[in-house]
């Protein structure tokens, strides 16, 4: 039996391509893990070998014995501390604004959700230029607390939109029903709204806390003590010299940076993908 060209496209060429272009996407992807992770096992004479050495003739871990000192294990402390305070006050913060704005009947609520997603496109460096003045003036530069508040400011945002079209979700009929049964505004929010929110919570604080992890530039504006650094500060400015760069070294650490959000991710990616999809429509 012959298939027709359509068939044929549909049956073989969609599918089959779609495989493909999956494939080749993922390889793409985790390219530069693979040499991350090769470039930290290497020697240093061998970083710049032709043709390059994906796979190491000798395997090394003595970039990881040399850099795991006191400064390493300070900005790993600095970027967690950092990175969970933002997420928990972000994610906590935004909630609160997402329920506001979805059961309350607040004059130009529009504008506030426009207003929200329209700060997602202002350039961070004059965001930054504005917020340097203020926390001068507020005696917090060369703090913790600066990149804190930085980072809740720049993700509060995401979390407010993801947290909005979840909690539209929500039926008023359940916070009807513990109401009356005797239920305070603040227990119906933190044991009946927020748990049933979970998924957008998960998500919401995870994206705060990998753009915490990640952030660069306000840790180099706002940050001159080098006690204080965190992780991507320390690379940059550490690792990268004027005449020579440890390339060993910072794949090293980059590796071992890598792995806490691979974990985070391994046992939270339902509930993150959850999250992101139903806060991300109205249903």
């Amino acid at each position: 039996m012959k298939l027709s060209l359509a068939k044929i496209v549909e049956r073989y060429i969609i599918p089959y391509g779609l495989q493909l272009s999956a494939f080749i996407s993922t390889l793409f992807l985790i390219s530069p893990i693979i040499w991350m992770v090769s470039t930290s096992v290497k020697n240093e004479e061998d970083v710049f070998n032709r043709p390059p050495e994906w796979i190491p003739s000798e395997i090394t871990f003595d970039s990881y014995f040399r850099i795991m000192n006191g400064f390493v294990v300070n900005i790993l402390y600095n970027s967690i501390l950092i990175a969970l305070l933002a997420a928990i006050i972000a994610t906590i913060v935004g909630a609160l604004t997402a329920y506001a704005l979805s059961r309350f009947a607040i004059p130009g609520k529009s504008t506030i959700m426009l207003f929200f997603l329209s700060s997602l496109a202002f350039p961070i460096p004059l965001l930054m230029m504005s917020m340097y003045i203020l926390l001068m003036k507020l005696g917090l530069l060369d703090t913790l607390t600066s990149m804190v508040i930085g980072h809740t400011v720049i993700t509060l945002p995401i979390t407010v939109w993801l947290m909005k079209n979840f909690i539209d979700q929500i039926p008023k009929e359940i916070e009807e029903a513990a109401f009356v049964e005797g239920a305070s505004f603040f227990r119906i929010i933190f044991f009946i709204v927020f748990p049933l929110s979970m998924p957008a919570l998960t998500a919401s604080a995870l994206f705060v806390f990998v753009t915490s992890w990640n952030e660069l530039f306000f840790g180099l504006s706002f940050i001159s003590s080098p006690d204080l650094r965190t992780v991507p500060v320390g690379i940059s400015q550490s690792f990268l010299q004027d005449f020579k760069t440890d390339w060993t070294g910072m794949m090293s650490l980059a590796v071992i940076v890598t792995i806490p959000i691979g974990i985070i991710f391994i046992f939270l990616q339902k509930s993150f993908l959850r999250g992101m999809i139903a806060g991300s429509v109205k249903g």
